[in-house]
C-alpha cells in the first residue's frame, strides 16, 4: 500500500544517484568514503565478515518472528538487551560456519531440485498446485526478483544439507533403545498424602514492620508498567470520497479488455491418440504415422472402443493409460491446429481424421462440451463501477499518504501541519503499555511505533505504520510515563495477600514434615498415621511420567526420586499444585514395550536420533568454533 512512499526514500532512483556519485569517487581512489570500512562490521568469521546491516536486519526479522509466536504476551524490552543482540549474533555465526564447511565439502544443489523445492512452498500455490503469477506477485511484494529469491533459496538448501545429513547418519544401538524405554516407559508404585494451603488459617492482620520489609525487599514485584501517550492522525481509503461514475463507453471497453474474469469460455472434454514423429523424421516415416493414424480413426470410427486403442497404441504415456483422456480443454491451452481440429468436431461427429502438431499425428475424440457461461455486460457493470471508484480511491489514498509524508518530513516535530491541510483530525491514543491496549495500540506495529527511538527518545512523528489495506497512521508522543514503583499504599493489600500465602505454604510444609517425622521416629505406618490426624492417604499403583493422580506436579516429583539399596520404600516431600505432599515410594519397575507396539517403538528411535543428531551438530559447531578465526566487536551491537 505505501510501496509508492518507501520508493521515494529508498527506491530504485536513490541507489541509481547513489551509483552515479560512487563510481567517479571509486577512480580517484576515494571509494573509503563510501564504504564504512570496518567500523560496520559486527563480526569476523574466517574471511568471511558480518556487517552492521545485515545484523540489524536479521535481528529485525527476528523480533516480528517472534512477536508474531508470541502475541500478547511478547516483551520488546526483553528484545531490546544487549544479551539477546548478542545471541543472535551467534547464531549468526553459527550459520556462517555451517555455510563455509558445507561449500568447502562441495555440497550444491542442482536447478532440478532447487525448482522442486520452490514449487512446493505453499505461499506460491494456489488450490495446492505451484502458480506462476503468485510466485511473481508474492516476491515483488517482498522486493526481490525470482533470481535474488532463487540465489537465497540455493544458498539456504546448501547450508541445510550438513545438519540433515548429520541427523540421517545418527545410529541407535538396541542397547540405548531398550534404555531409554525402560526410563520413559517406567512405572510407580507409591502412597501420597496432601497438605494443601489453607489461607482461612492464616491470620489476616500482618505487622506494619513485615509489609514494609517485604516492599522494600521487592520492589520489583510492584512497579508500574511503562506507559505512553500518543496522539496521531490516520489516513484511510474508505473515508474518502467515492470516485464519479465513468462513463458507458469507459465501461464497455473495460468489460471487454476483461472479459475473461467475467465469461468462461465453451470448454470441451477431449482424448487423443498420438502416434509420434520426431521433428528430423523423413518424409517416409512422416507419411507412416499417418496412415497409422488414419486406420486407428477408421477402426473407431467403424465402432471399436476408442479408449482401448488408445491404450494400445498412442505414444503419449501420459494421457495412454488413461484411455487418452486429456481432461476439460479452452482455448489457448493446446496447439492452434489441435484446438481448430477439436473445435470442429460435434456431438455427431465426435472422431477426427489424422491432425497433425509439431508432436506428431493425432486421432482427436470429442467426449462432452460445456457451453459458455458467465456474467453480461449489464450484470457485469456494477462490479466494474465498484473496481473504478475504488481505484479512483486508491489512488487519491496514495496521493494524499505521499503530502502526508512530505509534509511531517518537513517538520517532524508535530502533526498539526499535516492535519490542517489534509482534513484530518489530530486524535489521542493511551496510556498504554508496551503490551498494547485498545483501538489502534492494538496493533504490535503501532506499539513498535510509539516505543522506537524515534519516537520515544527524538520525540519525532513516527515513520508511517500500515494498518491495512490504504490504511495508515502516523503518531507522536504525547506523554512518556516511565516505570516506577507503585505508592506503598496502593500495593498494601497484594502484599499482605503475598504474605498470607507465603504463611499458609509453610505451614502446609510443616505439616507434611511434621508427618514425615513421625513416619521415620515412630512404630506405625503411613495410614494409621494418617488416620489420626484425619488425612486421606492415595494409593496410586503403575503410575506413568505422564501420570496425574494424585496430580501432575506430585507425580513429577515421585519420579525425580531415588529408590534406596534393597527396594526399601523412599519417603519424601514433593510440592503439590497447592501446597505439598508426603509420598513414599514403594517400588519401580523398568519400562518395556510390547512386541506389536511398532509405532512406539518407531517414536522413540525418532527421539533419540534427533537427541543424537542435535548432540552431534553441537558437537561439530563446536569443533567450528574451536578451528575458526571469530572476532566479534561486542560494542557495535548497541
Amino acid at each position: 500500500m505505501l510501496q509508492s512512499i518507501r520508493d521515494r526514500l529508498t527506491g530504485i532512483l536513490a541507489f541509481f544517484i547513489l551509483g552515479i556519485l560512487v563510481i567517479p569517487f571509486a577512480f580517484v581512489g576515494v571509494n573509503s568514503y563510501f564504504t564504512s570500512g570496518n567500523d560496520n562490521i559486527v563480526a569476523r568469521v574466517n574471511d568471511s565478515e558480518i556487517g552492521y546491516n545485515d545484523f540489524n536486519q536479521s535481528y529485525s526479522n527476528y523480533r516480528r518472528r517472534m512477536q508474531s509466536i508470541m502475541g500478547p504476551a511478547f516483551d520488546p524490552v526483553q528484545f531490546d538487551t544487549l544479551v539477546a543482540r548478542r545471541e543472535h549474533l551467534d547464531s549468526m555465526i553459527d550459520q556462517e560456519l555451517i555455510d563455509q564447511a558445507a561449500r568447502n565439502i562441495g555440497l550444491e544443489i542442482d536447478d532440478e531440485r532447487l525448482a522442486a523445492e520452490i514449487r512446493r512452498i505453499p505461499a506460491f500455490q494456489v488450490e495446492g498446485e505451484f502458480n506462476a503469477d503468485v510466485y511473481q506477485s508474492r516476491l515483488l511484494s517482498q522486493g526481490l526478483t525470482p533470481k535474488q529469491f532463487e540465489a537465497e533459496m540455493r544458498a539456504q538448501s546448501i547450508i541445510s544439507q550438513l545438519p540433515t545429513a548429520i541427523m540421517q547418519s545418527s545410529l541407535i544401538t538396541r542397547s540405548e533403545l531398550q534404555h531409554y524405554v525402560g526410563l520413559q516407559e517406567q512405572t510407580r508404585n507409591f502412597k501420597a498424602v496432601q497438605f494443601p494451603t489453607d489461607l482461612e488459617a492464616v491470620a489476616a492482620d500482618i505487622p506494619p514492620e513485615e509489609i514494609e520489609a517485604w516492599y522494600q525487599q521487592y520492589p520489583d514485584r510492584y512497579q508500574s508498567a511503562e506507559q505512553v501517550t500518543v496522539e496521531y492522525v490516520e489516513l484511510n481509503a474508505v473515508d474518502l470520497p467515492v470516485g464519479t461514475e465513468p462513463d458507458e463507453e469507459f465501461l464497455r471497453t473495460r468489460f471487454e479488455q476483461q472479459k475473461g474474469r467475467f465469461v468462461s469460455p465453451e470448454q470441451r472434454r477431449a482424448a487423443h491418440i498420438l502416434i509420434a514423429v520426431a521433428p528430423n523424421a523423413d518424409e517416409a516415416a512422416k507419411e507412416t504415422a499417418r496412415q497409422t493414424a488414419a486406420d486407428l480413426s477408421a477402426r473407431v470410427k467403424a465402432g471399436e472402443d476408442f479408449a482401448d486403442l488408445a491404450r494400445e497404441n498412442s505414444d503419449d504415456a501420459g494421457s495412454a493409460v488413461a484411455g487418452g483422456d486429456l481432461g476439460w480443454i479452452e482455448p489457448g491451452l493446446m496447439s492452434e491446429l489441435f484446438e481448430e481440429a477439436l473445435y470442429a468436431l460435434s456431438v455427431e461427429n465426435p472422431v477426427s481424421d489424422p491432425v497433425q502438431t509439431g508432436f506428431g499425428w493425432h486421432v482427436i475424440k470429442l467426449e462432452e462440451i460445456q457451453p459458455a457461461s458467465g456474467m453480461s455486460y449489464e450484470e457485469a457493470r456494477q462490479t466494474l463501477i465498484d473496481e473504478h471508484q475504488a481505484e479512483e480511491a486508491e489512488r487519491e489514498f496514495l496521493d494524499r499518504a505521499d503530502r502526508l509524508v512530505d509534509i511531517i518530513y518537513e517538520d517532524p516535530t508535530t502533526l498539526e501541519s499535516a492535519a490542517m491541510e489534509l482534513g484530518l483530525e489530530v486524535q489521542l491514543e493511551g496510556p498504554f503499555n508496551r503490551s498494547g491496549g485498545a483501538g489502534i495500540a492494538a496493533n504490535p506495529e503501532v506499539v513498535a511505533a510509539a516505543f522506537s527511538d524515534l519516537v520515544l527518545l527524538q520525540e519525532s512523528v513516527s515513520d508511517p505504520v500500515d494498518l491495512g489495506e490504504n490504511h495508515m497512521v502516523m503518531v507522536r508522543l504525547r506523554e512518556h510515563l516511565p516505570a516506577a514503583v507503585k505508592p506503598l499504599d496502593e500495593v498494601r493489600g497484594d502484599i499482605v495477600l503475598e504474605l498470607r500465602q507465603q504463611r499458609a505454604q509453610e505451614a502446609a510444609q510443616a505439616a507434611a514434615q511434621a508427618l514425615q517425622s513421625a513416619l521415620t521416629e515412630e512404630a506405625a505406618t503411613l495410614e494409621e498415621l494418617a488416620e489420626a490426624q484425619a488425612l486421606e492417604v492415595i494409593t496410586v499403583e503403575g503410575s506413568t511420567r505422564r501420570g496425574f493422580n494424585p496430580g501432575p506436579e506430585v507425580v513429577q516429583g515421585v519420579f525425580k526420586l531415588n529408590m534406596n539399596e534393597g527396594d526399601a520404600p523412599v519417603t519424601a516431600i514433593v510440592a503439590a499444585s497447592d501446597g505439598y505432599a508426603l509420598v513414599v515410594l514403594e517400588s519401580v519397575a523398568e519400562g518395556r514395550l510390547a512386541e506389536d507396539a511398532l509405532l512406539a517403538r518407531r517414536q522413540y528411535e525418532r527421539q533419540l536420533a534427533n537427541a543424537a543428531a542435535s548432540a552431534e551438530a553441537q558437537g561439530l559447531l563446536k569443533q567450528l568454533r574451536a578451528n575458526a578465526n571469530i572476532e566479534v566487536f561486542e560494542t557495535r551491537l548497541q
